[in-house]
């Protein structure tokens, strides 16, 4: 039984230091990931999407915007008076309810037509749909 036991150390010894490596190695190469607002937490991509937004300008791409802000909160296609398809990406800008969900309601929309940004805000949502 003894010997054993003294078998059984230095396997234990060896183990216990090859993880002690292990944890010094990934502690020394872990590089988190830059702040995106995809990883962002809710409130904080709120907050960025409420900077972001304010910065936005007729004429930017789609590409451009989905750069800035990240994925949507919810997308949505539609048509114009003029038959021209318009994409409406909506972004989380302010909390109506404290439910843990996003809804429309929470949500600033981005128009975009042929992939380029000509409005946003429910104004302009509210105008494109009743045709204006």
């Amino acid at each position: 039984m003894s010997q054993g036991k003294s078998r059984l150390v230095p396997v234990v010894a060896v183990l216990l230091g090859l993880y002690l490596v292990f944890v010094v190695v990934v502690v020394s190469v872990w590089e988190e990931a830059p702040a995106t607002p995809d990883n962002m937490d809710w409130d904080d991509r709120q907050k960025h999407n409420v900077a972001a937004i304010a910065t936005l300008e007729p004429g930017l791409s789609k590409a451009i915007v989905l750069e800035r802000l990240g994925n949507p909160d919810f997308s949505e296609a539609l048509t114009d008076h003029d038959g021209h398809g318009i994409q409406v990406l909506r972004y989380r800008t302010h909390r109506t309810k404290g439910d843990g969900e996003t809804t429309p309601d929470e949500t600033t929309p981005l128009l975009f037509r042929d992939g380029v940004l000509f409005g946003w805000g429910e104004t302009a949502f509210e105008q494109l749909k009743n045709g204006g």
